[in-house]
């Protein structure tokens, strides 16, 4: 078999076709000619040829060679139409090359020279959009007028050529004739509905080169060669490319052109970062050097004359900041752990510039909480502002990841238009649902859980994402990176939060091929989901399950603070495809504050309805904790904290027990405010977090459950209560207010208000038969729910 890469750049592809490099004057490689034809040789190619954008200066400098023919990357458009698009052209000569000049301007003119003139040529990466201008249409019209594509290109995703050879493979006579009617256009060659598909690495960098390439039968010249590949008799062989081998490539191409541009202005510096850019292209410690190599550094800068340069203040920091870090032991075995086994070079220096990044941002990212912690603003941007250097620095992966991304939306409305069908790689079957809290004790934990649980058990493709020290839960789909450190949030010391390992998890979305993130919370981890979204070109959905604003206006009295965070919210959240709310009050303050109401969705809800059940009613059950059965159990259950208006709680059992009722009150959860409320209500008893069977019997061994919260937007808590046959009294502000049928199941009351929240559950404390009527209409209103039914109802909302 003959082999060829029959897509590959060099230094002659001087002009990029991104826009940003282009800005600055960036080139497209810096691959030697010659350099390329020796290494493609080395991998097995039988014939050389280099497709450089529309000029053919890097195959003159191999012509001499054997085994090479001269080829190029021609750059055209349709007639009146921005749309870029790239033709491959091959084993042309120099006469041939300036009359494609002459036409390229124009497909259609293109096309005919090419047929007429019988030169090998085939569309370059078909569902790659050059400059976003790609449609339906244009590739139509490609389908009509060309019969060779390559389906196999190297450095674009995987899913693209999968994609390519799907929607090519599966042509048909009546498509055909569909399309060249619609378009007024004629195929341009027999049996149009049978494509011939070439591949190449597309490589720039000359990291990866013959990474794909194209195979015919054995062929004694290259004229033979390519007139296998005009036949047809040929194959397109290797894989696509990824991220980090893109990021690579960007990083050996950065480094040509810093020591092309500013080689003289480093001076004795650009040895040793030479040296050390060198180590890091191979995942290597870039600070270890061996004898030898530091005693060619002395003599090199000897001879150049410069050897004292080296002990320049500036030099030795540079020098002392890197080596310092990399001479740590642990630092060492870290390194060594995570990069001994793996065997691509590209990745080893992801996972090398993934620990160098991570701890400095983190020392940085801390500093910043510190300094919003002690209400310095100023200085906590500044310390937030300079982090953004290390963001330059990591620039190339976030360009590869972002740059190979395909977007999904676009290829679904591709494929919907062309074949009327989605593939099955384009549908929304896998999704990771970020969040910052799991083992807390609040309701957005808990809807995770039960909702992963539920899609586990239904067979869907549904993993939760996040990043904690310690994590013990093991029974839902879950992946846990280990964070680089962790702090407490300002006034809420009780409530840690994870700093994420944020390029690790941009990777595992990548490499795990998921197609939604779906965001429960907007801190680190939340970000990072918001991130990893953007970059990989992914549907991105949230829940607001908590109002930030709220609570911080409670917790630190400061307006300025809570619209600060109102502000962040609305930036969040809009950034998102949909949001997911958990009443219609939110709704509409979300409407009101100028959101797009296309994008907000009613949350569903699921119960355990068999867990939570008054047939697990048991009056003993308190006895443990020193309760009396003689008294009217009143119940809180939910975070102790001041934002949950435990003040107005306090305020109406104090009221009833100086009224002489006998009601007790019982105080189930954990918090910040817990110590506080215990200080202030002594004869109340506090169990402590409950779980499973035991909260279950704590809910239905009590008589009333009061929650006068006004920042909650939905309340598990409540319809656990509902579901226990036990009336609730709430507040007007909220969601709880929207799962309660005022007088009918429960008590709506005056936010804030304790002479009406006291009148509420006096009535409810005084009269037997009230609770009794309320606590059956209460069971009524919830039994219907299920968490299996609000996961198909949640799964349904974006299933493609």
């Amino acid at each position: 078999m003959s082999k060829c890469d029959l897509h590959i750049h060099s230094r002659y592809s001087a002009r990029s076709e991104e826009w940003l490099f282009r800005r600055f004057d960036f080139p497209d490689s810096y691959s030697d000619p010659r350099e390329l034809h020796r290494q493609l040789l080395e991998r097995g190619m039988d014939y050389v040829t280099i497709t450089d954008h529309d000029t053919i200066e890097g195959c003159l400098q191999i012509v001499d060679l054997p085994h090479s023919f001269i080829s190029e990357q021609v750059t055209t458009y349709f007639p009146q139409d921005p749309c870029k698009i790239d033709i491959l052209v091959w084993g042309i000569s120099e006469e041939q090359h300036h009359k494609i000049e002459d036409v390229r301007d124009n497909i259609l003119e293109l096309q005919r020279y090419l047929q007429t003139a019988q030169i090998a040529h085939a569309v370059a990466h078909p569902l790659y959009s050059i400059n976003g201008k790609l449609t339906a249409s244009h590739l139509e019209r490609l389908i009509l007028l060309f019969k060779h594509f390559e389906a196999v290109n190297g450095l674009r995703d995987t899913l693209l050529s999968e994609l390519a050879q799907n929607l090519l493979g599966s042509l048909t006579p009546e498509k055909i004739d569909m399309f060249a009617n619609r378009h007024n256009l004629a195929p341009t060659h027999p049996e149009p509905w049978i494509k011939i598909f070439t591949g190449g690495s597309d490589d720039h960098g000359g990291q990866f080169i013959a990474s794909a390439y194209t195979e015919t039968p054995p062929a004694k010249s290259p004229k033979k060669f390519l007139a296998n590949i005009r036949s047809g008799a040929c194959t397109a062989r290797g894989g696509g490319g990824t991220p980090l081998a893109i990021s690579h490539s960007f990083y050996n191409t950065l480094a040509c052109y810093i020591q092309d541009r500013f080689h003289e202005k480093l001076g004795p510096s650009a040895i040793l970062l030479e040296q050390m850019f060198s180590r890091f292209m191979e995942g290597r410690d870039p600070t270890e050097f061996t004898l030898k190599e530091k005693v060619g550094f002395i003599a090199q800068g000897v001879l150049s004359g410069k050897i004292f340069d080296l002990a320049k203040p500036a030099n030795r920091s540079l020098w002392k900041e890197l080596s310092g870090y990399f001479a740590q032991p642990e630092v060492k075995a870290k390194l060594n752990d995570e990069i001994s086994a793996v065997p691509e070079p590209e990745r080893r220096a992801f996972l090398l510039a993934n620990l160098v990044t991570e701890q400095l941002t983190f020392r940085l990212f801390k500093k910043f909480v510190q300094q919003i912690s002690g209400g310095n603003l100023v200085e906590s941007m500044q310390a937030l502002s300079a982090i953004a250097p290390i963001l330059v620095i990591l620039t190339p992966y976030l360009y590869g990841f972002h740059s190979q991304a395909p977007s999904r939306s676009w290829l679904r409305q591709i494929f919907s238009e062309l074949t009327g069908q989605i593939p099955v790689a384009l549908q929304n079957r896998k999704r990771a649902w970020f969040t910052d809290t799991l083992e807390d004790v609040n309701g957005v934990a808990t809807t995770i859980r039960k909702m992963t649980a539920a899609g586990a058990a239904a067979g869907k493709e549904l993993i939760v994402v996040t990043s904690r020290s310690e994590l013990q839960i093991d029974d839902i789909p879950i992946k846990n990176f280990q964070p680089i450190g962790e702090f407490e949030l300002p006034e809420y010391e009780l409530q840690k939060l994870s700093f994420p390992p944020i390029l690790q998890i941009l990777d595992y979305i990548q490499r795990e091929n998921f197609t939604e993130i779906i965001i429960s919370t907007p801190g680190p981890i939340g970000l990072t989901g918001l991130l990893a979204g953007k970059m990989l070109n992914l549907q991105i959905s949230g829940i607001y399950h908590t109002d930030f604003p709220q609570y911080i206006r409670i917790l630190t009295e400061d307006s300025f603070l809570e619209s600060a965070t109102w502000h962040y919210m609305h930036w969040f959240y809009g950034q998102l495809d949909t949001v997911f709310v958990n009443s219609e009050e939110y709704r509409q303050n979300w409407i009101a504050r100028g959101f797009d109401p296309g994008k907000l969705k009613i949350f569903p809800r699921g119960l355990d309805t068999e867990l939570f059940t008054p047939a697990r009613r048991a009056p003993a059950f308190w006895e443990k904790f020193g309760a009396s059965n003689s008294q009217v159990r009143l119940l809180y259950v939910g975070r102790i904290s001041r934002e949950k208006d435990l003040d107005i709680l306090a305020n109406t059992y104090r009221r009833l027990r100086d009224e002489g009722l006998p009601v007790q009150l019982f105080v189930v959860g954990l918090g910040p405010y817990s110590q506080g409320l215990s200080e202030l209500l002594p004869d109340a008893v506090f169990t402590g977090y409950l779980t499973g069977i035991e909260l279950a019997t704590a809910y239905a061994s009590a008589d009333v459950f009061a929650f006068p919260s006004t920042t909650d937007t939905f309340g598990n808590v409540i319809i656990e209560a509902q579901a226990s046959g036990v009336p609730v009294v709430v507040s007007d502000s909220g969601g709880p207010k929207e799962l309660v049928e005022d007088k009918a199941n429960g008590f709506i009351t005056k936010s804030h208000d304790v002479e009406d929240f006291t009148r509420a559950v006096r009535a409810l404390v005084v009269d037997r038969g009230l609770r009794k009527r309320m606590g059956d209409c209460a069971r009524k209103s919830v039994v219907d729910r299920s968490w299996p039914r609000a996961f198909r109802k949640f799964w349904a909302t974006s299933e493609v």
